[in-house]
């Protein structure tokens, strides 16, 4: 046996990672059944050859994810026809030991993670993950390590690491066994040199996917109008890597929002978003009280399902049938930053983009500013906020736009505290607090923490009847804790009507108006068609307005977070100036547009879904009474709303990057 490394040692190695490749192919693919079982539901039934397809897709995502892995190997196994010290190689069997087990037991972490992240979001990991970082990471992992199926999990990927070490090690030892079992020794140097560019052009082709121009990605997995599906063909390791992608450029700020929706900047005006609410001559003479309080995880879809057995609202449900809901409303986005953001800067909130409250901007002041035809008015400003002030830089944030005074769950004893801070009977204590005191008119903007994993309540609260609709249980596919996440929701409830109850049983009824809006759905709702769109998204906005300044409002309007303001300033002040996005709900001359940062669109009986990543435009009608949509094909009305988007969207995002 030669005492240097050949094109025999060369092709034998090649041969002898084979196994362990096929072995952890096995297992992605035994992972994605899993994956899919555990989360399907009736959606998906009669997509079955939507599903096979999806399978065989998610094949060659694997392969891609272990040619990434492999070309380190292959490139050691080249080198070495170069090096061809056998001794200096069995050296470097170590590395490939480390190299192999470190990327193995990279990827079944992340794919935990991956998995977590869709128990949560319903999707897949995606630049939300870094908000993890942003975010309170020590309340986020108190939050995770309290369920008990956290130590499960942890267990399991215990014993795949030990398995996968296990595996490796036997791989290891047979490539430092340079016995051949079969002799490749022999053929011309051509063809020996043919062979071994072959190998690494191949797994080039497998990492790539695809031989078509774009790598394999994300928009290879639109396969079906099941987006369920779609996402079982995904991996964790791709889908981390375009999360990775979008963050570099957000960092960075190269995103230009109009330049991805096909707009020109130098055509974007920002005077549309310079306003004047009407003459209120009441409103002058009153200087009502606005109190705009956001509740976390306000969803609409179990309000849908309320019933004297299923009783999410609780007396809540009163105050919904005396004053206005509105229950065609979209929220600004999928976590609670993005609402806060956009309500408090009056703009929409822009996909991609960097978090202003975590930039240099933060301690800017915006001439959009929620607060500033408030406090131009006389009113004194206040912000309530159930958890630490500390949470994304929060209270410099508040301070810059204009509040005068910031509470948080500081502000209050820390009676049943959560993970996240106070709970929301205390929470509204302190709005009530700060509402009775001082004479002047004030402005509050009031949002709550409670209604976030794991999900507490007080041990004195005695819940409603909860019996979860089947239908309710289909949308939230997996998920172990409905009852604990309901009564929390219930519990939330119950603490908003009480404070409504002291607003109208008080000389409060007369002068104060009252938002309630929800910051996103419940997370762990999940939408597995583009027909469920909505139902995904959807919060509801309650408004409570004293008898004097009542104004007719279209119940069956089409509004989102960015129309709020607006509509507050028309009903509590007098022609005030104003810097914002949106519309106000008033405003019978406007077409009421409702959009959110992930594209997608409603206007009356219209909608659109829009990708701005991938380009992929659905468009849909929409029956405001069901709540339901249905494909269609495009309209004149489509394409304006469209278009609509695009516009604000582009404006905003100059507007954004333009103040200083």
């Amino acid at each position: 046996m030669s005492k240097q490394f050949n094109f025999e040692n060369y092709i034998d190695c090649v041969f002898k990672i084979i196994p362990i490749n096929i072995a952890a192919l096995v297992a992605m693919s035994i992972y994605r059944v899993f994956f899919f079982f555990f989360f399907k539901n009736v959606s998906t039934v009669g997509h079955f050859r939507d599903i096979f397809k999806a399978f065989v897709l998610g094949l060659r995502f694997d392969l891609s994810t272990l040619a990434y892995i492999n070309f380190f190997v292959i490139f050691i196994f080249i080198a070495f026809l170069f090096i061809r010290n056998l001794i200096v190689f069995k050296k470097a069997v170590s590395l490939i030991k480390f190299w192999y087990c470190l990327s193995f037991m990279l990827v079944v972490l992340v794919s935990a993670i991956d998995f977590g992240f869709y128990v949560c979001f319903g999707e897949h990991i995606n630049i939300l993950l870094f908000d993890f970082f942003d975010d309170d990471a020590l309340a986020l992992i108190k939050t995770i390590i309290v369920d008990p199926y956290f130590y499960i999990v942890l267990l399991v990927l215990i014993l795949v690491c030990i398995i996968i070490y296990k595996i490796v090690s036997i791989t290891t030892k047979e490539l430092l066994n340079l016995h051949s079992i079969i002799n490749f020794s022999s053929g011309n140097i051509f063809t020996k040199i043919c062979v071994v560019l072959f190998i690494p052009l191949l797994t080039f082709l497998a990492a790539r996917g695809t031989i078509s121009m774009f790598p394999l990605g994300k928009f290879h997995a639109q396969i079906s109008s099941n987006s369920f599906i779609n996402n079982t063909a995904l991996t964790a390791m791709h889908s981390l890597s375009d999360a990775i992608q979008a963050k570099i450029e957000q960092s960075n700020d190269k995103i230009n929002i109009a330049e991805k929706v096909g707009l020109s900047e130098k055509n974007i005006d920002l005077s549309i978003f310079n306003k004047t609410s009407i003459k209120n001559t009441t409103a002058e003479e009153i200087k009502p009280n606005v109190v705009f309080i956001v509740m976390e995880s306000f969803g609409e879809f179990p309000i849908l399902y309320n019933s004297e057995n299923f009783n999410v609202l609780g007396e809540l449900e009163k105050h919904f049938n005396e004053d206005m809901v509105f229950y065609n409303f979209l929220p600004a986005g999928v976590i609670t930053i993005h609402c806060l953001e956009s309500t408090i800067l009056n703009m929409p909130q822009r996909p991609f983009s960097l978090q202003v409250t975590q930039s240099p901007k933060a301690y800017k002041q915006f001439q959009s500013s929620l607060v500033l035809p408030y406090k131009k008015s006389g009113y004194v400003t206040k912000a309530v906020y159930g958890g630490s002030l500390a949470w994304r830089g929060l209270e410099d944030f508040l301070k810059a736009q204009g509040f005068d005074e910031i509470y948080g769950e500081g502000s209050i004893k820390n009676e049943y505290r959560h993970e996240w801070g106070i709970n929301d009977a205390q929470f509204f204590e302190i709005v009530l607090r700060e509402l009775k005191n001082n004479d002047k008119p004030k402005f509050i903007y009031a949002m709550s923490t409670a209604t976030h994993p794991p999900y507490e309540i007080p041990p004195y609260y005695s819940p409603l009847k909860l019996e979860i609709p089947k239908e309710v249980e289909h949308m939230m596919p997996g998920e172990k804790h409905l009852e604990r996440i309901f009564k929390t929701y219930q519990f939330a409830n119950t603490q908003a009507s009480k404070f409504l109850d002291y607003i109208k049983n008080s000389e409060l009824r007369e002068n104060t108006i009252v938002v309630i809006t929800g910051d996103h759905n419940l997370r762990e709702f999940k939408a597995s068609i583009h027909e469920e769109l909505f139902e995904k998204y959807a919060v509801p906005m309650y408004l409570y307005i004293p008898e004097k300044l009542k104004k007719e409002f279209n119940a069956n309007i089409t509004a989102c977070h960015m129309d709020i303001a607006p509509t507050l300033y028309d009903l509590s002040l007098s022609e005030v100036k104003y810097k914002a996005a949106g519309v106000s709900m008033l405003d019978k001359d406007k077409k009421h547009v409702a959009f959110n940062s992930n594209g997608f669109i409603l206007c009356s009986d219209r909608a659109v879904s829009y990708n701005i990543e991938t380009g992929e435009i659905i468009y849909f009608d929409f029956d405001i009474n069901s709540k339901e949509l249905f494909r269609t094909n495009e309209t004149i009305e489509h394409k304006e709303i469209l278009e609509y988007y695009k516009q604000i969207m582009a404006t905003s995002d100059v507007y954004i990057k333009s103040e200083t």
